[in-house]
């Protein structure tokens, strides 16, 4: 073998994999299983997967075989709403989500002020994701620069998938926490510089969520990412209904919680919004219109009461929808937690896969991607 090509490796064991959506194809032809599966590696890219008996067969070199009989080799989970921040609070209760805000989140992200602080808990949070299959994650930093840089100095020296901001937010949150309009789009510009596309790593522009950033602040946020295309946004929708109350007093000009971000240019392609428990149909639509994404966060939404997102219809041809644990609220880091958390609304309305599909009404179309996450 010539001194520059790198050895090939394998992984043999049991392994699991989706090739489509199950929620809009036919489960037992999107899910697949291999008793005795093997992935191919050289370098750290996979060469090929498939029955590991066929695949050795064909093999014409050395390999290093790694075998997890009692193991299950799938891809690695991609959490799309976390809040890395919060990772010393999982599971603190509260009683909904803005009393949940002042007492627990609120207190738990001023401690980053302190980069040696932030240092510590990426590390801890990054080790754990890992450790629950969670190779990639859009991540809520702090309203603090530094609390940025150190997830992504965590994930960089683990080769992880990234997408991560830092808070903007310049109202109704205690003054330790703010910024404001120029000085939040001054910060996330230069962390924009120094991390968008550096390694793995993706920045997202991320206004915490309409209540705590001004019409300016949002403004700001838009005129950044029409200024960054590459970029991403995140941020929260349609969490609790006392929230979009709020929002109705805040921006009574617009006509509900999706139109806000709309008007400041915040939706459409590479935009992400958490929650979205009651948008109604109008805002399915236009989420389906703009190419905005959903983050499903069964555990949070369930965790502070804040309802049963109706994966069924927002799961159709039309709209995206994608999954995260949002610790935050949950009941620790990494996505395989599907509702496993004390809650007082009843049993989630999800049914199995093939059910939930049969739920979906017939005029089709709602989010184009629908986001897993906690």
């Amino acid at each position: 073998m010539p001194a520059d090509i790198q050895p090939l490796k394998a992984v043999r064991g049991p392994m699991v994999w989706l090739s489509g959506d199950p929620f809009l194809k036919d489960a037992a032809t999107v899910f697949h299983h291999e008793p005795d599966g093997l992935l191919l590696l050289r370098g750290g890219i996979i060469e090929a997967v498939g029955a590991a008996g066929t695949l050795l067969a064909g093999v014409k070199e050395p390999v290093e075989v790694e075998t997890w009989p009692d193991g299950l080799i799938c891809p690695g989970f991609i959490d799309t709403h976390v809040h890395y921040v919060q990772t010393g609070m999982i599971g603190g209760w509260g009683d909904q989500l803005l009393n949940w805000l002042e007492e627990y989140a609120f207190p738990a992200e001023r401690a980053f002020a302190d980069k040696a602080h932030a240092d510590r808990v990426a590390e801890l949070f990054c080790d754990q994701l890992l450790r629950n299959g969670t190779t990639s994650a859009m991540v809520f930093c702090s309203v603090h620069a530094g609390s940025v840089d150190a997830l992504f100095e965590a994930a960089g020296r683990r080769n992880m998938r990234v997408a991560a901001g830092k808070v903007l937010m310049d109202r109704n949150a205690p003054a330790d926490l703010m910024d404001d309009a120029q000085g939040g789009y001054d910060q996330s510009k230069a962390l924009i510089g120094r991390w968008h596309g550096k390694g793995r790593a993706l920045y997202a522009i991320t206004p915490r969520f309409a209540p705590t950033s001004s019409p300016a602040q949002l403004e700001a946020a838009g005129a950044l990412w029409r200024e960054h295309p590459g970029v991403l946004v995140q941020t929260h929708i349609s969490e609790n209904t006392a929230e979009i109350a709020w929002i109705g007093e805040l921006f009574p000009d617009r006509s509900g919680y999706f139109d806000v971000y709309a008007h400041y240019g915040l939706a459409g392609p590479g935009a992400v919004y958490a929650h979205g428990v009651h948008l109604n149909e109008d805002e399915l639509c236009r989420c389906h219109d703009t190419g905005t994404a959903l983050s499903h966060c069964p555990t949070s939404n369930l965790f502070l009461g804040s309802g049963h997102f109706r994966i069924a219809t927002a799961k159709d041809p039309r709209p995206p929808v994608g999954a995260g644990p949002g610790p935050r609220a949950g009941a620790r880091p990494g996505l395989p937690d599907p509702g496993g958390v004390p809650t007082g609304q009843g049993r989630p309305d999800w049914g199995p896969v093939g059910q939930a599909r049969g739920q979906r009404p017939v005029d089709q179309g709602r989010v184009q991607a629908l986001l897993p996450a906690t």
